[in-house]
């Protein structure tokens, strides 16, 4: 039997970064969040993802994979120019319309949103071998060793990467030459 993952917090404030690009403030309950913080999705962003991934549902990627890894939210307020209030919403990420934010799931041994990363990453894989000819076939070996090695270079710079844009390097991923 599976333990459940802990409960999504009921509310969470969100503030504007540097970047354009939205991350974790605060939030009604005990949750823990990396140091470096956590991104969330603008609705824009999913609309985007929402998308982009409708072409890996026929290598393996499933709607339900993508949903299951966040949990959603609605705009509740703006507290103060580049700092909103989110509340925990009832809709299904990835559904057309809405103006939801979307929070990873994170758990400490993995859980949902790892997974659909691992699921994203077998669908990349599996769609580039099946549109591209190369000399041999991609591996997902190959993929994780030239993203880990983008990863190390920007640990030494200190900076957090957003979900929207590590989810983006998987799917604009390709071997190198």
């Amino acid at each position: 039997m599976t333990a459940q993952p802990p409960s999504p917090p009921r509310w969470i404030n969100v503030h504007l970064g540097d970047d354009m690009n939205w991350w974790l403030e605060a939030t009604s309950d005990d949750f823990a969040w990396p140091e470096g913080g956590i991104g969330v999705f603008d609705p824009r962003q999913v609309a985007h993802l929402t998308e982009r991934l409708t072409d890996y549902r026929s290598h393996g990627l499933t709607q339900r994979r993508f949903a299951d890894a966040f949990h959603v939210y609605s705009l509740a307020s703006e507290i103060e120019d580049g700092l909103l209030k989110l509340t925990l919403s009832e809709e299904e990420l990835g559904v057309a319309g809405g103006e939801l934010f979307a929070l990873p799931i994170l758990e400490q041994d993995g859980g949902p949103y790892y997974e659909f990363l691992d699921a994203l990453c077998a669908a990349r894989i599996c769609k580039l071998n099946a549109t591209h000819y190369y000399a041999r076939n991609c591996t997902e070996a190959n993929m994780f060793e030239e993203l880990d090695t983008f990863d190390l270079d920007r640990y030494f710079g200190s900076a957090t990467t957003h979900v929207f844009d590590k989810i983006n390097e998987i799917l604009e991923w390709e071997p190198a030459k």
